[in-house]
């Protein structure tokens, strides 16, 4: 579990995997580029450039995680968690615009009307990009699922998307085998298509981070289980929590026996605090305000 695990530990797999994916990409964009000049696919040369484009993105994913493990500081004192959803945001730009770069491309290729048929090699390197970033989409999800992080989820849908834009390539240059070249330009604009899509959905999901989201209802609800846990709480009033990167932040209330002194309260205020912190591993950091209210045989 990404709570689990040390700032140290946790920089390692990222780093690993973020290694794993540019090796890979840099791989596939220069197989994808000498098959696009060899067949003349417009689909494959559109693939060749999200490919060219994932590997910034993930040297953006690996610069956003290792900020945001850096600790508070003076001016910045709660953290810097919310690099992961910037570093997010800024993936979903770098794919918006390879989408719309790719859109061009395929446009004037179908504008300029068929063109030589497209080698068969493209159909090889597409179905072999299939295999290649389905298993890097699943490989960088359970990383993102095991380190709760915004970012690195954003990559792994990222080469998800690569998935399907390899698949249109792959119908593509079959197309082009089976005397319908017009084919290659028609799935060279869906590839398009489907890279501007996944830009668009991760943008605007890296906005809604940004936005400190609260986590789920049950989570909340377990949340203040915990707090109504503790001997000395006599009822939770509020419990309110966003999410920040990573970590989630909650604010709660408490009731406590009026007739306790201040400094019983305090100490009641800190056991819920602890307790709230233990109910789940993503929690940074709680405020708990306490406030004074009659026992129920005083009510």
């Amino acid at each position: 579990m990404g709570g689990a695990l040390s700032q140290a530990d946790r920089q390692y797999v990222v780093a690993r995997a973020g290694g794993i994916t540019i090796v890979t990409n840099i791989a596939l964009t220069a197989l994808r580029l000498v098959a696009a000049m060899l067949s003349g696919s417009t689909a494959m040369m559109a693939d060749a450039a999200n490919s060219g484009t994932d590997i910034l993105a993930t040297l953006v994913v690996m610069g956003g995680t290792r900020i945001a493990a850096m600790p508070p500081d003076p001016e910045h004192p709660y953290g810097h968690e919310k690099a992961e959803p910037v570093a997010a945001k800024l993936v979903g730009i770098l794919v918006t615009v390879t989408g719309v770069l790719a859109a061009l491309g395929a446009w004037h290729a179908l504008q300029a009307g068929p063109d030589a048929p497209v080698g068969g090699i493209a159909a090889v390197v597409a179905g072999g990009s299939i295999l290649v970033k389905e298993g890097l989409a699943r490989y960088l999800t359970a990383i993102a699922r095991r380190l709760e992080s915004q970012a690195i989820l954003a990559d792994a849908l990222n080469q998800r998307t690569d998935v399907l834009a390899s698949g249109a390539a792959l119908i593509g240059s079959l197309g082009g085998r089976f005397g319908v070249p017009a084919l290659d330009p028609v799935m060279g604009l869906v590839v398009a298509v489907l890279i501007l899509r996944m830009g668009l959905r991760l943008y605007w999901r890296a906005v809604a981070d940004l936005m400190d989201p609260a986590p789920e209802p049950e989570r909340v609800a377990h949340l203040e289980q915990a707090a109504a846990g503790v001997a000395g709480v006599l009822s939770v009033d509020t419990v309110k929590a966003r999410v920040a990167g990573a970590g989630i932040y909650v604010e709660c209330e408490i009731c406590v026996d009026s007739r306790i002194t201040v400094a019983q309260g305090h100490e009641i205020a800190g056991i819920v605090q602890r307790a709230v912190s233990a109910a789940d591993r993503s929690v940074r950091d709680v405020l708990v305000h306490v406030n004074p209210c009659d026992p129920p045989d005083r009510a």
